[in-house]
């Protein structure tokens, strides 16, 4: 399959391109510009420990560049492409599937930041099942039908040699707090999980059955900053400031873990011993320049997002 990192024919900003600018700056001693927009309104798909350097740049960093930014958190990528696409918000961070959806349907955005890494989904299942081969016959939920754990789910269970629908049914189940209590009560054999309800499921005793990092691939493009191409070209230095007081926020997170983690159990409202599995998951998947994943995951993820009828074909490179 032909790389697909730059996705530039479709209006995605080569990822990470405002870092490595602003990296290259840094190093250069260029001194910063006038921010042209120091009052911001950042929208989060949903509160989610993968947003830990928001979060830590709320508590820190984005004062120390001259900014102000308000975080408005929504109930999934549906409700915030929809304040992206309506003009009240001036950047989103949210799911890769949901800049794709925006780009299909003409909006005029762009993805300028890719540097989020985690592949952080897992199954667990009854403790009585052992193996993928043990689901045959039994039902597995997912948040929604055609959502990424719905995508995610299907791939794997044909990985296993089980057929969706025929070997395996597959159920709506919501978000993980509810599939869990369902996978607890016995009406599911299994469920996608994400933090920090797949540990909880663990310490209960329940089934891991895989992950989504060894399962499907280590890297995954989990979100992307996304903004309206006007706002790009009209606030430069604006976007400078952000990606500065971004990666500096990465960098505090890493030499300070006690503050991270209190900032996870702040933000995210989990129990301190979660949030610092969580610290230690997440940590590691941050890339600063802003990159995509690398290509052999990249392929991966478009054969996921093909095979569910997102699009048609991968994105090419320019």
């Amino acid at each position: 399959m032909a790389s697909t990192r730059k996705l530039s024919r479709r209006g995605f900003v080569q990822a990470g391109v405002g870092a490595a600018a602003l990296l290259a700056a840094r190093a250069a001693g260029a001194v910063p510009g006038k921010i042209e927009k120091p009052k911001l309104t950042l929208g989060l798909a949903v509160p989610a420990a993968s947003f830990l350097p928001v979060y830590v740049a709320a508590a820190r960093t984005w004062k120390e560049q001259g900014l102000e930014v308000e975080i408005v958190s929504f109930r999934g990528d549906a409700e915030v492409s929809q304040a992206m696409a309506g003009g009240s918000l001036d950047l989103s961070l949210q799911s890769f599937d949901g800049l794709i959806n925006l780009i299909e349907s003409k909006q005029p955005v762009k993805g300028f930041y890719a540097g989020f890494h985690q592949a952080d989904f897992a199954w667990l299942a009854q403790p009585s099942v052992k193996t993928w081969a043990d689901l045959k016959g039994g039902t597995i939920g997912v948040s929604t039908f055609g959502s990424l754990t719905d995508q995610l789910t299907r791939f794997v269970l044909r990985k296993h040699g089980l057929k969706p629908e025929t070997d395996v049914q597959i159920m709506q189940a919501g978000p993980s707090a509810t599939s869990i209590q369902l996978l607890r009560s016995g009406r599911l054999l299994a469920a996608i999980q994400s933090a920090p309800t797949k540990w909880v499921a663990e310490d209960l005793g329940l089934t891991v059955l895989g992950t989504q990092e060894k399962e499907i691939a280590p890297q995954w493009p989990k979100h992307t900053f996304v903004a309206r191409g006007k706002f790009l070209d009209e606030n430069p230095q604006t976007l400078r400031a952000f990606l500065r007081a971004h990666v500096a926020a990465i960098r505090l997170a890493r030499a300070d873990r006690a503050l991270a983690v209190k900032v996870l159990v702040d933000q995210v409202k989990y129990q301190p011993a979660y949030a610092a599995r969580a610290y230690d998951e997440n940590l590691p998947a941050f890339d600063e320049r802003g990159r995509l994943p690398d290509d052999q995951y990249m392929d991966i993820f478009w054969s996921i997002v093909i095979a569910a009828g997102t699009v048609p074909e991968p994105w090419p490179a320019a």
